[in-house]
């Protein structure tokens, strides 16, 4: 049953949906195959046969399913590919070889202005009042798309550029060539977190839906906090494998 709270996950209709699209993408919903009534699926995760509707036109409009009146709602018989990433490391996860990058936005804002404030202040020992430096750019490797966004001290915008950028060059290669500035360590964090419209935008999904979301903290060879980088990419196309090996922790054989 889907919690009625709208406050952490979105309206109800695009968590629905967001869930019939997994069912659809993972083989549990297999081309063609009919999907419950709408009586069947509003019972199933207690919620109203609006909500359900709303949740099915999403789908449609993607081309997941079609419905037809008193034929009832099938999955299509094509059903686009899964386009995943599939990682073993951390730092693969920041790289940008082989991919292709579209600058969005260079620019300075009021760090109350960005999406995370509290983060920002907290990290460069600032005000809310305070300027930071914003670079915004998209990201495609392997036919799969990331939004990027980068915080770093004003005074270091100055020098990127966006042919920077469109060179698949990192802040740390164009900053390190430029001025000599070096990384010395970073932080990351991952969750999943539902997707603002502007980011749904940019990634092509529904607002709300759950999207993978990084959050990376940078510091100078100096210790120095230097930068913040926060990726955005849709959850179905991310796995993160981790080989586990038990070999050494055998039970004892009585």
């Amino acid at each position: 049953m889907l919690n009625p709270s709208q406050k952490e996950g979105g309206p109800l209709y695009s968590r629905l949906a967001t869930i019939i699209q997994n069912k659809i993408m993972s083989g549990q919903y297999m081309a063609g195959d009919r999907l419950p009534t709408e009586d069947e699926l509003a019972q199933n995760f207690g919620v109203s046969k609006i909500t359900v509707r709303n949740a099915l036109s999403i789908l449609e409009t993607g081309g997941l399913i079609t419905r037809g009146r008193g034929k009832g709602t099938f999955v299509a018989d094509a059903i686009p590919e899964i386009k995943q990433s599939i990682y073993t490391s951390l730092i693969g996860m920041v790289l940008l070889a082989d991919s292709h990058i579209t600058p969005l936005e260079i620019n300075t804002i009021k760090i109350r202005e960005s999406r995370i404030p509290k983060d920002i202040c907290a990290f460069f020992r600032t005000t809310y009042n305070e300027d930071i430096g914003i670079i915004k750019r998209m990201v495609t490797r392997k036919n799969i798309s990331y939004y990027y966004e980068y915080y770093l001290l004003p005074d270091m915008v100055q020098y990127i550029t966006k042919k920077d950028l469109e060179e698949k060059k990192s802040i740390q290669a164009i900053l390190q060539k430029k001025i000599g500035l070096r990384y010395a360590k970073g932080e990351m964090f991952l969750q999943a977190i539902p997707a603002e419209p502007d980011i749904s935008d940019f990634l092509k999904c529904q607002a709300f839906e759950p999207v993978m979301y990084t959050q990376t903290y940078f510091w100078s060879e100096d210790e120095k906090p230097f930068g913040i980088s926060n990726r955005y990419f849709r959850a179905y196309q991310f796995k993160y494998k981790v080989d586990v090996d038990l070999s050494q922790n055998q039970p004892e054989q009585p």
